[in-house]
């Protein structure tokens, strides 16, 4: 009898092994399920507001209301102001594209924190509409960087910053151009002097209007040679633009401007006509702003206004005529060192005609 059972006790041996084998070399299903689900999507953190609900928010981001509680653990759609839900969004992959600009995307204004995606573009041109770059970035109040470095010739580049949003470009470390604040359309040309080198370039773009289209576009060319004439960035009095305006409703430049727009010229006759849809024709201020390149040496301002004018550069003051007067003309002169300048002109209307005509004139080293 001693015989059968070691038989038997060798089958039963052989059995538990092969299970034993077969659990260890395969894995449950269950058991690789989590780690699938956790790798499938990356959470857009939304902030709840006063009179969300879960499915309005599931409308807006074309998310189910049964998804956003699975993802949040909810248990109920009750949900609480100041609560964050992760928006569940498909999960990129890195898709390396040629092209010289490194990308960074922030999902607020500010470019604060780490970037939310980063990539390369081949060339600054987008049509957002009314979406954002990525499912990843929320549609409205984002941000973004364009870095680039490379050679120029030396000479005088000419930058086309057009944007639905706010733009600011850096050469090297000098801000030229700055209208980050800008909410609106906005189409700009800046030149910059640039020497011989390997320079590098940042342009910072901001969407901060809810439920408007998101646009940027960026170029630049070479426009002439290094130094052909005396002063090379000392543009023809008539066209000495553009300039950046925002029009008050005040003569204090005081609260919100009423009216923004660019000029290419400063140098208006309104006449009794009001400057701008919207506004009277009396008691009202203006303030014109641009970042310009100028060679060092000294500069004669001259201005002709009917009211007040006053011009500053780099908020040194050059004229100051800020009183009620009739059409005339004031002059004053500064001496800046080669670089990037801020001008800024002021200028009130109380009553009567209005006008106003400034440029500036090179007087040399």
């Amino acid at each position: 009898m001693a015989r059968p059972i070691n038989r038997l006790a060798q089958a039963i041996l052989v059995l538990v092994l092969m299970f034993l084998s077969v659990g260890y070399m395969t894995p449950a299903p269950a058991s690789a399920a989590p780690a699938d689900r956790a790798t499938s999507y990356v959470c857009l953190w939304y902030k709840v507001k006063r009179g969300d609900m879960l499915s309005k928010i599931g409308a807006r981001y074309g998310v189910t209301v049964k998804t956003l509680m699975s993802v949040n653990g909810l248990r109920s759609t009750r949900i609480y102001v100041g609560q964050s839900l992760c928006i569940p969004r498909n999960n990129p992959q890195p898709q390396p594209q040629p092209g010289p600009w490194y990308t960074e995307y922030w999902n607020n204004p500010d470019q604060m924190g780490p970037p939310a995606l980063t990539t390369n573009v081949s060339g600054i041109n987008f049509n957002w509409g009314w979406g954002s770059p990525s499912p990843i970035i929320i549609a409205d109040y984002w941000s973004g960087r364009f870095s680039r470095y490379t050679y120029f010739a030396g000479g005088t580049y000419r930058f086309t910053l057009n944007a639905t949003g706010g733009m600011r470009l850096w050469v090297d470390t000098n801000p030229v151009f700055d209208r980050y604040a800008n909410v609106g359309p906005m189409q700009n040309q800046v030149d910059v002097s640039v020497a011989a080198g390997n320079h590098n370039l940042r342009i910072d773009y901001v969407d901060r209007d809810a439920g408007n289209i998101a646009s940027t576009y960026a170029s630049f060319v070479r426009v002439e040679g290094p130094s052909p004439k005396p002063c090379p960035q000392c543009p023809p009095a008539e066209q000495n633009g553009p300039w950046y305006t925002e029009f008050y409703p005040n003569i204090g430049l005081g609260g919100p401007p009423i009216f923004v727009t660019t000029y290419n010229s400063c140098s208006f006759d309104w006449g009794w006509n009001p400057p701008a849809p919207g506004m009277s024709n009396m008691n009202w201020s203006a303030r014109f702003f641009q970042y310009r390149y100028l060679p060092a040496g000294v500069y004669r301002f001259v201005a002709r206004s009917d009211d007040g004018v006053r011009i500053s550069v780099d908020d040194q003051m050059v004229i100051n005529q800020w009183a009620e007067q009739s059409a005339r003309t004031v002059t004053g002169d500064i001496r800046v060192g080669a670089g990037t300048h801020t001008i800024k002109i002021e200028y009130f209307q109380l009553g009567g005609v209005a006008s106003l005509r400034v440029y500036w004139e090179y007087l040399g080293p």
